[in-house]
């Protein structure tokens, strides 16, 4: 083993699993800290985003179901708290989840790693409503990354009103700061965030303008706002409009009565790129069916979508067909993350706890080749 050049023994290990490498840092202590280094960290992230090393975690309740498309059918049962958690979004294998106790975590579930940030101040009367997951805080949530200062960064726009405020909080500095203004409203109680170039997006109206919708971006760089030109011809009025991440590519879904559009904006920042991706209207996805785009496929013909948060269907781009996905053990409601494999970890002045036995129950769900993945695509969602 001695005989192997180091960097050999590099490029085999950043093809491993996260499992794999955890097992792997018992070898040696060389073996240990290779594996725990920054630099090692940094190749296996981009090897997995390079290669689409995903996975899709499911949230049901209190429960969270780690669906590892590599295996076709097993899932990894996690129970992290007694009460219900919202999955915000994930960001280099972080996920960002709120719980009904006011918690805000940060969770990376190939390393069953969690740290729980700090409170920040909100309104009691919010705190102290009962309402569905997510929508009882009145505000957005997004994680993101500052490739500049390397910090994960977590964005709170609090939509209380038309007295909106953004708060940051920096993984570096285990601290909030607030941003001082935010001329913008929050379109809906329960306002989706989604992190791509090193910026935040949601839909937003500005104060001026009570009904025209618009893409406020909030770069975690450089903590200011800007605005992204809306697909031509999109009025909040007329639709149901969302925010996605496709391949890369910022999206907006348009939920209509009679069928649903996903955009894609194929050069960021550039008005003229957006194209109209995909325009449904089939039984498998009825009208007001909240869509949200997952992942392509690895010969880039089909997307899949989770719709309503109850199913998962391919569409095919060519042939222009729907196919509903079936796995076993899947809830009847649930919600659908895409999710990288790595290694990251939570560096700051605040211990990491892990899960234990009492917290995460893991078990397999036997192998099944379902009809969610078609022949010979075999990349981990």
């Amino acid at each position: 083993m001695s005989d192997i050049p180091p960097e050999i023994i590099t490029a085999i290990l950043i093809r491993l699993p996260v499992k794999s490498l955890l097992r792997s840092r018992c070898v040696s202590k060389p073996w240990r800290s290779l594996i725990d280094g920054q630099d090692f960290i940094k190749q296996h992230l981009r090897h997995s985003v390079e290669s689409s090393s995903y996975n899709i975690l499911v949230l049901e309740k209190t429960q969270l179901l780690y669906v590892d498309l590599d295996s076709l059918g097993r899932l990894d049962t996690g129970t992290l708290r007694s009460k219900p958690q919202y999955v915000v979004g994930s960001c280099d294998g972080l996920v960002l989840f709120l719980t009904f106790s006011n918690d805000i975590v940060l969770w990376n579930p190939s390393t069953r790693k969690l740290k729980e940030l700090p409170t920040t101040p909100r309104p009691p009367s919010i705190a102290d409503s009962v309402m569905a997951p997510g929508v009882f805080w009145y505000g957005l949530y997004a994680l993101g990354y500052d490739s500049k200062h390397g910090d994960y960064k977590v964005v709170w726009v609090d939509g209380w009103g038309m007295c909106s405020e953004t708060k940051i909080y920096s993984l570096k500095t285990d601290s909030w700061k607030k941003i001082v203004g935010f001329p913008y409203s929050l379109m809906h109680k329960k306002p989706r965030g989604v992190y791509l170039n090193d910026a935040v997006h949601t839909v937003v109206r500005k104060h001026d303008k009570l009904v025209v919708g618009t893409i406020m971006a909030f770069s975690i760089e450089r903590e200011m706002h800007y605005e992204v030109m809306m697909p031509p011809g999109i009025r909040i009025g007329n639709a149901d409009v969302s925010l996605d991440v496709i391949g890369d590519c910022l999206s907006v879904v348009c939920n209509h009565r009679s069928r649903v559009v996903v955009w894609v904006m194929r050069e960021y920042g550039v008005k003229e790129s957006w194209t109209k991706l995909v325009s449904i209207c089939s039984p498998a996805i009825e009208a007001r069916d909240f869509v949200k785009p997952l992942v392509y496929s690895r010969e880039g013909d089909r997307i899949l979508l989770s719709c309503d948060d109850k199913r998962l269907v391919w569409y095919d781009l060519e042939k222009k067909t729907v196919e509903v996905v079936s796995v076993d053990g899947m809830p009847f409601v649930f919600y659908a993350e895409p999710c990288v494999e790595s290694l990251v970890s939570f560096k700051g002045p605040v211990e990491v706890k892990k899960l234990g036995p009492e917290k995460i129950k893991t078990k397999k769900i036997r192998n099944r080749r379902d009809d969610f993945l078609s022949e010979g695509f075999k990349l981990v969602l």
